[in-house]
């Protein structure tokens, strides 16, 4: 098949383009930034493309579109809403009116089964509204704090996931760096320990399920790509510490703008099999940042 897929260099999309080029399709990818992965061995072209601003006419014939460019970080989004309405729900609208396609795969995330818990997850939901009003045949796919890597291809340059930030925190302190620590934001949520439970999910197993239901037939429906067992903020710190073998120091401040106390999984997709561990991807994030 003929697959088009956006923020195809990203720490995502690259492993997406990987996956499916090695299953046999022709992978065309389109991304803003071309400064992130090169994936110019497993894409037959690449279109620099910013998803805001509308294209005039169809690029190419295209049977199937991944779409995973979009805005992610919740902080970022309290504080510049309007990117990322342009960029998750008028992108989104941009990226359908590109191809005319037969299968449209919307990555989503977790947060959109709460839209208004902040503009991030509301701005995500809309893009699945969107997809639904003006595509037949989707499929929404909801990710969950995707981590681990391949070993060849690299992670976002911007290191805001909690496992990474803890693999930093340890390499710091294994090069004598005595001040290195991490903050945790917020332990008086209502959870089993007061900080945050989430879904941490490794690449592998989010691509893995990307690639089942992008051969597959349209849903038309919301696919949950992650373990309904959430784990909590102080549990994954923990089992980095376990995993590297180091202690260091934690600094509790405040709750961050737009965090939920619990986000997980209610409904495992057919399409997910879960193969790796937290402690896999946190030996991952160990390695990278080394």
């Amino acid at each position: 098949m003929r697959i088009l897929v956006t923020g195809a260099t990203g720490y995502i999309g690259a492993h997406v383009c990987d996956a499916l080029h090695y299953s046999g399709h022709v992978v065309y990818g389109t991304d803003y930034n071309t400064n992130q992965n090169d994936i110019s061995d497993v894409v037959e072209d690449f279109l620099e493309w910013d998803i805001r601003e509308p294209l005039s006419k169809s690029w190419l014939k295209i049977d199937k579109v991944v779409h995973i460019a979009a805005m992610t970080k919740v902080p970022n989004s309290v504080k510049n809403p309007y990117d990322y309405y342009m960029t998750n729900v008028i992108g989104t609208k941009n990226v359908i009116d590109l191809v005319d396609s037969k299968h449209m795969v919307y990555c989503s995330t977790g947060s959109a089964f709460d839209p208004s818990a902040n503009p991030y997850a509301a701005t995500k939901y809309g893009g699945e509204l969107i997809t639904q009003q003006f595509c037949d045949k989707y499929s929404l796919v909801r990710f969950y704090n995707v981590s681990g890597n391949d070993g060849r291809l690299k992670y976002d340059d911007d290191v805001s996931h909690l496992i990474r930030k803890a693999a930093r925190v340890v390499n710091a302190v294994k090069n004598r760096e005595n001040s290195a620590s991490m903050n945790l934001f917020g332990n008086d949520f209502d959870t089993r320990d007061g900080t945050c439970v989430r879904n941490y999910t490794h690449i592998k197993d989010i691509v893995d399920g990307v690639v089942r239901i992008t051969e597959g037939e349209a849903t038309n429906q919301v696919e949950c790509l992650g373990s309904p067992k959430g784990v909590s903020v102080l549990e994954v710190i923990d089992t980095m510490k376990r995993v590297s073998g180091i202690d260091f120091k934690v600094n509790v401040s405040g709750r961050r703008d737009g965090d939920t106390a619990t986000s997980t999984v209610p409904i495992e997709s057919q399409f997910f099999e879960e193969t790796k561990t937290l402690e896999d991807m946190c030996r991952d994030a160990l390695e990278v940042e080394k």
